[in-house]
């Protein structure tokens, strides 16, 4: 696939690193995991707050925007989706607000 990612020079040939999750995006998505975590479904919670903080970092190299719109933008963008996979009209999966 010509769109591939390179593998991060200091996580190739380093056997403490292992690969949890890739992300392809179209129309759709497509998700592939590998369950490292076990039940410890907080694990995963910072997976992606992990990945949220590259994100915002990213985007305050690239084009200058400050980490703390892009985290506000991805949560709203994270509660909207959430909403609309599980019908919810709250912003909590856990409590009702």
């Amino acid at each position: 696939m010509s769109n591939d990612l390179d593998v991060p020079d200091e996580v190739a040939g380093d056997p403490t690193f292992d690969e949890v999750l890739r992300v392809w995006i179209a129309q759709d998505s497509v998700v592939t995991m590998r369950n490292i975590f076990g039940p410890e479904g907080n694990n995963w919670g910072m997976v992606i707050a992990d990945v949220a903080v590259h994100i915002a970092r990213m985007r305050l190299e690239q084009d200058d925007i400050p980490m703390s719109e892009t985290f506000a933008a991805i949560e709203s963008g994270y509660q909207g989706r959430m909403s609309d996979y599980h019908h919810l009209n709250y912003s909590s999966l856990s409590r009702k607000h």
